[in-house]
């Protein structure tokens, strides 16, 4: 038994140390904590109530699994029966993506992780300083809890919470919830209505949805809150929440911004208005029902809209918009709404800048009548009102078999501009528009008028000059691509050809040249005009007679020569014999009701010559 004692000892060493392990002393539990990385939200103050014993046991049992474990997670030790929310919060940055690297554009803009600061929020006014515009951040518990306008809200109110971005930023979603307080709050907006500011603009533009309505749906309670992403979305740089009731009440609200950064530095674009394609979709809408420019004369003129939204329309522009909208996603123009059969789309930009290439997101539902623009002109200009002559043309490879949806990728090979203007032409009847994206990057040039005379110079004349088009230089590629593969081909073959050739020829000189000779029938005819109709397309045998020639060698086409002339005789011989039998007196004439044709039939002659012998044996048996 003595063995056991050492493994004994061992264990009791080892339990010892997990013991010591798990039990620290007070004050190390304060140092351990002390260590872990400071969270960037703060949480909300609980009120220091005594544990019980049970309480405390389940507490030990968590500072325990705590301690045991390697990640960096920390657990909040709060006890089942307390009520208690966790705080969900973002580190992603705003401010460094863009919707056309991320794929999409719906982060946070900062009203709960604190990214907007208490100094970009206002308000018209507020009931008290409990609930003024810093207790407007959704899912948080400052102050009294929510901003509460003074007095109370009506349908023609117009209190306002505003919150300043101090960039411009594309919206895509809001979200709001009531007054909660500690479960003291009854308040909380049942709808909302929202207005953007753009320093182009210089205005504040009332958002609405393709069907016109402004209203957005708010809470239905003071906790539960309510995300709406937006149908339009727009580009802002302020934004202002108004509470709706459609009775006087009392209502206040927290809220949150939902977007990416606006980095397209693009501030405005122009064009003609959409079109209305009615007998065919039924009501929809190809017009551009969210621009908030001005329209005049049926032209959309410094504004932003559905180009440049981020979203993109669905292949088939026919089926029913699940929000059940009058508009779809696609801008359209019909051929017959344009006097010159091509649509001019002007883009401005905030700064010059080196433009590498853009992305326009276009149908081809050719059955409906729609199909991709022929070719696309981008023109380039500094000042926007006089254009570079030497533009750009790109026309994409037509596609009558898919209908998906594409987008067409156009190089625009690092020019410079502030201003571009595309020009669009007609394939079919109609042309869709969902998207229309740029990558560039900032530059500075020289504003001189020497500069610029020198920017709009062009060193051709404009009845010799060629159009840059990509898809020419791509076609180039590979039509040369096609000919060099096409010529490997050829070459290969024929080599092929004259090895296996030359394996042959000693093989064809061996044999003879006229195989059907060998078959041939002296009596029939009608086979020396297949053999000398075979013998003409044959190869010249005699081409190919080897270097070293012998004394006994004979032509193929001598020999056959010689073989026909002695079929020939042969042939004379036996029609004379022939005639000479069918001359004679004692020949039965009903057997000669007709001369037979030594052509037509061998086996006639051949009897009638059985017949004729044996006629003439006769008197020798006598």
């Amino acid at each position: 038994m003595w063995p056991i004692g050492p493994l004994v000892i061992r264990l009791i060493a080892v339990s010892l140390v997990a013991l010591a392990l798990a039990d620290p002393g007070p004050g190390s539990g304060s140092s351990a904590v002390a260590r872990l990385p400071e969270r960037t939200t703060a949480l909300p103050i609980r009120t220091t109530v005594p544990m019980t014993r049970k309480q405390e046991r389940r507490q030990g049992k968590r500072r325990r699994t705590t301690t045991t474990t390697t990640t960096t997670t920390t657990t909040e030790m709060y006890d089942d029966e307390d009520e208690h929310t966790t705080v969900t919060t973002t580190t992603v940055d705003p401010r460094t993506y863009d919707h056309t690297e991320i794929g999409s554009c719906e982060v946070p803009l900062g009203m709960q992780n604190g990214m907007i600061s208490n100094e970009s929020l206002a308000a018209s006014s507020s009931y008290d300083q409990s609930v003024s515009p810093l207790s407007s951040r959704i899912r948080t518990e400052i102050r009294g809890g929510a901003w509460c306008p003074n007095g109370l809200i009506s349908p023609r109110s117009r209190q306002y919470l505003e919150i300043d971005l101090h960039d411009e930023y594309l919206i895509t979603a809001t979200e709001s919830q009531g007054r909660f307080a500690n479960s003291v709050g009854v308040e909380f907006v049942e709808s909302y209505s929202v207005e953007y500011w753009r320093n182009v603009l210089s205005r504040w533009v009332k958002y609405k949805d393709f069907n016109g309505s402004r209203l957005i749906p708010g809470n239905v309670n003071t906790y539960t809150p309510r995300k709406t992403t937006l149908e339009a979305p727009f580009v802002a740089s302020k934004v202002r929440f108004f509470p709706y009731a459609a009775h006087p009440r009392t209502a206040c609200m927290r809220v949150e911004i939902y977007g990416c950064r606006w980095k397209q530095a693009l501030v405005a674009y122009s064009a003609p208005q959409g079109g209305d394609m009615q007998a065919m979709t039924g009501g929809a809408r190809f017009e551009d029902l969210s621009y908030d420019g001005i329209m005049r004369n049926g032209n959309m003129i410094n504004g932003l809209g559905q180009i440049t939204d981020s979203f993109i329309g669905p292949n088939d522009f026919e089926l029913p918009d699940p929000l059940d909208t009058r508009g779809t996603r696609w801008v359209g123009w019909n051929k017959t709404m344009l006097t010159n059969d091509e649509i001019n789309i002007t883009f401005n930009f905030t700064d010059p800048r080196l433009f590498h290439f853009m992305d326009v997101h276009t149908n081809n539902m050719f059955t409906k009548d729609v199909q991709l623009f022929k070719e696309a002109e981008v023109y380039f200009s500094l000042e926007g009102e006089r254009w570079q002559e030497d533009f750009i043309s790109y026309e994409p490879k037509q596609d009558r078999v898919s209908e998906h949806a594409r987008t067409i990728h156009i190089d625009l090979e690092n020019r410079t501009a502030k201003h571009i203007k595309m020009k669009l032409k007609f394939q079919h009847e109609w042309i869709l528009i969902s998207e229309v994206t740029f990558k560039s990057v900032p530059t500075v040039i020289n504003s001189s008028a020497e500069f610029l005379e020198e920017y709009y110079r062009s060193d051709s004349p404009p009845y010799s000059r060629k159009k840059r088009n990509s898809s020419l230089r791509v076609s180039v590629g590979l039509a040369c691509g096609a000919v060099v593969g096409v010529g490997a081909c050829i070459a290969a073959i024929a080599v092929l050809i004259t090895k296996r050739t030359r394996r042959r020829i000693p093989n064809v000189l061996k044999k003879p040249f006229c195989p059907s000779l060998r078959n041939a029938n002296a009596r029939n005819n009608r086979r020396a005009p297949r053999l000398a109709l075979a013998l003409a397309n044959c190869p010249p045998i005699h081409m190919l007679r080897p270097a070293v020639v012998d004394e006994d060698y004979r032509e193929p086409y001598n020999i056959w020569r010689e073989t026909l002339g002695r079929r020939d005789k042969q042939e004379i011989h036996d029609q004379n014999e022939y005639n000479e039998i069918c001359e004679d007196p004692e020949f039965p004439r009903p057997y000669m009701m007709k001369r037979p044709d030594p052509h037509e039939s061998f086996y006639a002659a051949t009897d009638i010559i059985h017949h004729v012998s044996k006629k003439i044996l006769l008197p020798f048996e006598l």
